[in-house]
């Protein structure tokens, strides 16, 4: 049984490294940075100080080919971030890619699914899991209460 109507979305590739721990060359505030660029690069760092970079998304899926271009990817992440903090060290001691959905507006969809009293979906985070997961939290919650929320509509369901 279908409960909602199918998004527009794509699946794309991503690709991100961490560096060995390395908290003395951090730049200040520690600062999450987003190099609005296509591709994007992102940059952030951990508690122990390790470096995380990431970004070079393409849209496809396919594992195998995702997976063998690791090595390309992660030395073009690693050339960016060494371009913008030369006196780090850029060299990689973990990479990793996966996959993720995201819709045609960007915005995940969020709420009620319709006919299905008390289910709720939350998809197509694309790049911004974090943030839309808590939004996600918020929305259902308030939804689960009860309670109005200004910002359902952005988010609401296709129907």
């Amino acid at each position: 049984m279908k409960l909602i109507k199918p998004m527009k979305y794509t699946v794309n590739s991503t690709w991100a490294m961490a560096t060995a721990p390395q908290p003395d060359r951090l730049w200040p505030s520690r600062c999450l940075i987003w190099h609005a660029a296509d591709p994007y690069l992102y940059i952030r760092t951990t508690v122990e100080g390790r470096i995380i970079a990431g970004g070079e998304d393409e849209e496809f899926s396919n594992e195998e080919t995702r997976d063998a271009l690791i090595s390309r990817k992660v030395a073009t992440i690693r050339r960016k971030l060494a371009r913008m903090f030369p006196d780090v060290d850029t060299k990689p001691e973990f990479a990793w890619t996966g996959c993720f959905g995201s819709s045609d507006t960007g915005l995940p969809a969020i709420g009620e699914i319709p006919g299905a009293k008390r289910c709720f979906a939350v998809l197509g985070y694309g790049g911004n899991g974090i943030t839309f997961s808590m939004i996600a939290a918020q929305l259902t919650q308030r939804a689960i209460l009860g309670l109005a929320d200004p910002d359902a509509d952005l988010f609401a369901l296709p129907r």
